[in-house]
């Protein structure tokens, strides 16, 4: 994903009504995070604390919301956040993955391709067009383990949006 990149329009269901992109992005600018793994994963919990714990600084620096985007309905995703205390970030459920594969972070988890992930991004998105981007690192070392390289951290939104970046 690049900045630059305009992003269509798509309708989220959000307790059993429909609510389309334009209410989330038209007219804001608007930080979008999502963490691919599942909600008991320690390092999860970790992320979305880190950035409840900002939320009021990051709005402070010309954010009108903060947004967290995955692949769960939003039931489901309110009630995790509940159980986790995060009480000022705001939900965007894409159950089916149509935005995510539009932002081109959606990935096969099983052999047969039925099941799906998303990667760990986040981005700045001024009037639906994306202005600066972060996406997680994976790669593999040649004995097969795994690097991960964190680009996804409430601190790297801090310093681009104080310009330090």
């Amino acid at each position: 994903m690049k900045s630059g990149f305009r992003l269509s329009i798509f309708d989220f269901n959000i307790n059993n009504s429909l609510k389309s992109s334009r209410n989330f992005f038209d007219n804001k600018r608007i930080t979008l995070f999502s963490i691919g793994q599942n909600f008991n994963h320690q390092n999860t919990t970790k992320q979305l604390k880190d950035f409840e714990n900002c939320y009021d600084k990051i709005k402070k620096l010309g954010i009108h919301e903060i947004y967290y985007c995955a692949l769960e309905n939003f039931i489901n995703l309110k009630s995790k956040f509940e159980s986790i205390n995060i009480n000022k970030i705001k939900i965007i459920p894409d159950e089916k993955g149509i935005f995510t594969k539009h932002l081109g972070m959606l990935n096969s988890s099983s052999k047969n391709n039925t099941k799906y992930q998303n990667k760990n991004y986040m981005a700045i998105i001024t009037d639906g067009i994306i202005e600066k981007w972060w996406e997680d690192i994976q790669s593999y070392k040649k004995d097969d383990n795994k690097f991960f390289y964190s680009e996804m951290r409430v601190e790297n939104c801090m310093d681009y949006l104080y310009g330090s970046e």
